[in-house]
């Protein structure tokens, strides 16, 4: 007898109930996408470009795209 780990099974778990709420693979049938999932991609999505502004400060000043004419406080900005 094969033993399985804990982790294994809970996964296996959590994968079974998530699989409940896929669209069926029926083109007839509609799938509608839940408005407060997109509302937490768009917020995500926002995010990760505020990061990614932050993280790369520099070469956007170097280019010219990023200007300090309204200089953030530093609390605001990252390490």
């Amino acid at each position: 007898m094969q033993m399985r780990s804990r982790t294994y099974d809970h996964f296996i778990s959590l994968w079974r109930s998530f699989r409940d709420w896929m669209p069926p693979h029926d083109k007839r049938a509609p799938a509608e996408t839940s408005p407060s999932l997109i509302c937490i991609a768009v917020v995500l999505t926002f995010l990760l470009i505020i990061l990614e502004m932050d993280d790369h400060r520099a070469e956007l000043e170097a280019l010219g795209l990023l200007t300090d004419n309204f200089p953030i406080p530093a609390v605001f900005l990252g390490p």
